[in-house]
């Protein structure tokens, strides 16, 4: 692993793309899942300016790097500078969440890299034919974990519903080696869900809304 100083980090907002200067992990291959920004779009605006965007949740251009290839998808990890960014609009205002909606992709390759600062082994499943699953968490040897964590990045008012939340569980009931599902969105889960799932939370299921992944993310800043 290697470090590169002084590059400019490229973040895309409703308003067009803006840079920090800042530091990145260079960590095998780009995955190439951000939002490609290159030449499009409005003209980059400087760090000074960005008081003025804080009302747009400011996305970069790559958070992950591929560590390798799995049957599953690809295995990766995330870049530090990006994700930190990330977090420290997000626990500024969390309310930003809600504009994951317009990227739903970002905000599994956001979970995804959240898993890796929690130390763990982390695939990132294909966007089409993943199985009902998004982000794959592990870790090995005594007490080994598998985590089938699915991502739905839905806006103001969108609930997860209970059909959601079944089929996630039979998702995990066909991967017989996982230990837990966790459905993590930004939005809430309709209130008859907790009820119907009670007895397989939390040890078997956790549902993470906004507040709780914001919380979770905090636990995660020094790591």
């Amino acid at each position: 692993m290697g470090i590169l100083p002084d590059i400019h980090i490229w973040y895309m907002s409703l308003a067009g793309a803006v840079w920090l200067d800042g530091k990145a992990e260079k960590m095998g291959l780009s995955l190439g899942l951000g939002l490609g920004l290159g030449s499009h779009g409005a003209p980059a605006r400087p760090k000074n300016d960005l008081d003025e965007l804080s009302h747009e949740l400011l996305l970069p251009a790559e958070l992950l790097n591929i560590v390798d290839e799995a049957n599953e998808g690809a295995i990766v990890t995330a870049l530090s500078y990006p994700w930190a960014t990330i977090f420290a609009q997000l626990k500024k205002d969390p309310e930003l969440l809600f504009q994951f909606s317009k990227s739903p992709h970002v905000f599994e390759e956001f979970v995804a890299a959240s898993w890796d600062k929690a130390g763990f082994k982390v695939t990132l499943t294909p966007r089409s034919g993943d199985g009902g699953k998004d982000v794959i968490a592990e870790k090995s040897g005594f007490g080994a974990i598998r985590i089938l964590d699915q991502c739905k990045a839905f806006s103001r008012g969108h609930r997860v519903g209970p059909n959601d939340v079944r089929a996630m569980m039979g998702t995990m009931a066909l991967n017989t080696n996982a230990s837990k599902a966790v459905i993590s969105t930004t939005s809430v889960f309709s209130p008859t869900i907790r009820n119907e799932w009670e007895s397989f939370i939390p040890y078997r299921l956790e549902l993470r809304e906004g507040p709780d992944i914001v919380d979770w993310l905090s636990t995660l800043e020094s790591k």
